[in-house]
């Protein structure tokens, strides 16, 4: 009934009636102009194809004047001249666009044509000298860095003059002529083998010297080494009947038509997508606490057995044992038991946490003071280890004194454990403006570079620590306290190379 009421308002209804003229309206511009990009892109798309085409049409053509050149290495100027090293490889139907092959021989100045084989249309007579064709001079002189030069030069009637060094028959000798190749770039562009020219998609020619590239076309060049040349492509009289045609009115009456269900399939859609992220959100729970069952059953299952023989031993053949094996296994047993005593605390801690539970509390402490009484359980806790260097500045700020001593316990606890006793553990901390700043650095088996994501993850542990024992908790917890504490905690280290871990808490 409320709705019903809303609806008979006018100016709700003027509204309402507004916004189902201008979303459709709005929705049609979009959709065209995105039309248009896309004809855009797929334009760039195919000419960039054709383009590719057209250099590996290029490129195979320069395979006939180089197999002449590689026959003729052994021939001499006579048999160069009389075309001694003619193949009998098909090229008329492999290259249509290849008009005719041929030899000059340089001569005072002059590159005079000796030899021509069969060609399609008439090019240039015996004795011709290239050089008075524009272009050839300067392709020749163009510097190259491979030693059988490549050169070339496009002619006003869209032709190709390709060239290729003919080093004499000595090793080492100097170019005594060039194999030439006249190639009809038109023809090159008019390729039916090309798709995109046979279904008339596309529309390509030569681009002429000095002309100007139209706006709706697209300019592509093709190289092999110094020869050159570059096509001017279109779009074809099929290019929209193979891709479509932006056309705003259709998008439009098919917007305006559907306007209502697309509103409604909006509703639904955003239903769904709640939907969906509630249910992504209960599997992340459920594999979480699958993981945390799985994970915390295996920990426990090890100390668990060692206990359990130990008793078994006990129990059976305590009169048979020797006062030393009895310590030891008493020893075990207590040791074990420590162990599952300091995980269980530690993941009802890590539980406080992840369901804010633990509160953080700041008290004035003195900085000086409470890293020197950490320091000095993590010792008492870890015999036989490096000794641990301080250096903190005697001040007093607002910290939560059991947070803290979770954070840089566990910390300082990791730093004594994958160290040497031998290698130097340091706990230095500053105060700047309004932050305070813990940093614990150890030079010992560091973290591999594919441990850093997770090593903050319960029950992670590094793929380098070997039979050290641990539970793989005691960074989560440092990690999540320092968030608890309103601060971040940032690791930097290498494997092989020690570890960093700077911790930053504000103190106001």
């Amino acid at each position: 009934m409320t709705v019903l009421r809303w609806l008979e308002r006018p100016r709700l209804l003027a509204g309402l009636t507004l916004v189902f003229a201008l979303v459709p309206a709005w929705y049609a511009v979009v959709m065209y102009r995105n039309a248009r990009q896309k004809d855009e892109r797929v334009f760039e798309t195919t000419v960039q194809v054709l383009g590719k085409h057209f250099q590996n049409d290029f490129e195979a053509t320069a395979y006939l004047p180089r197999e002449l050149r590689n026959r003729a290495r052994t021939l001499d100027d006579n048999s160069l001249r009389i075309g001694e090293m003619m193949f009998t490889y098909p090229w008329k139907d492999r290259f249509p666009h290849v008009l005719a092959l041929g030899y000059a021989e340089l001569v005072d100045g002059k590159l005079i044509v000796r030899w021509k084989s069969e060609e399609r249309v008439p090019v240039m007579k015996i004795g011709d000298d290239l050089m008075a064709i524009s272009g050839v001079l300067a392709a020749l002189k163009t510097p190259q860095t491979d030693p059988s030069p490549v050169a070339g030069c496009v002619t006003e009637q869209g032709r190709m003059l390709m060239l290729l060094a003919q080093p004499g028959v000595e090793k080492g000798s100097s170019t005594r002529g060039y194999m030439v190749g006249w190639i009809d770039l038109n023809l090159l562009c008019r390729n039916s083998a090309e798709s995109f020219i046979h279904d008339e998609v596309l529309m390509a020619a030569p681009q002429m010297k000095n002309e100007a590239v139209p706006t709706d076309a697209r300019r592509v060049e093709m190289r092999i080494l110094g020869a050159a040349w570059a096509a001017v492509v279109k779009r074809g009289a099929r290019f929209n009947q193979q891709y479509g045609v932006p056309t705003p009115w259709l998008i439009f009456i098919a917007v305006g038509f559907s306007a209502v269900p697309l509103l409604l399939l909006a509703s639904l859609a955003g239903r769904s997508a709640k939907l969906r992220a509630d249910l992504t959100a209960e599997k992340e729970v459920a594999r979480q606490q699958r993981y945390f069952t799985q994970s915390v059953s295996h920990e426990f299952r090890t100390p668990l057995g060692i206990i359990l023989s130990g008793a078994d031993l006990l129990e059976s053949y305590a009169e048979k044992l020797t006062p030393e094996r009895r310590r030891e296994l008493v020893a075990e047993i207590k040791s074990n038991t420590l162990h599952m005593t300091e995980m269980i605390e530690r993941v009802l801690l890590l539980g406080r946490i992840d369901s804010n539970r633990l509160i953080c509390e700041p008290r004035l402490v003195n900085v000086a003071a409470l890293c020197r009484d950490i320091t000095s359980k993590v010792a008492a806790a870890n015999p036989g280890r490096s000794a641990i260097t301080l250096n903190t500045p005697e001040c007093e700020v607002l910290l939560d004194a059991s947070l803290m001593g979770g954070i840089l316990g566990n910390l300082l606890s990791n730093a004594l454990k994958y160290s040497a006793p031998s290698q130097p553990v340091k706990l230095s901390a500053s105060v700047e403006n309004r932050w305070a700043v813990f940093t614990v650095r150890d030079e010992g088996i560091g973290i591999p570079t594919q441990d850093l994501a997770r090593v903050c993850d319960p029950f992670h542990r590094c793929s380098n620590v070997g039979e050290t024992p641990g539970t793989g908790l005691g960074l989560a917890i440092a990690q999540r306290s320092a968030t608890l504490h309103g601060g971040a905690l940032e690791i930097e280290s290498a494997e092989g190379c020690g570890t960093t871990v700077t911790v930053t808490i504000p103190i106001s």
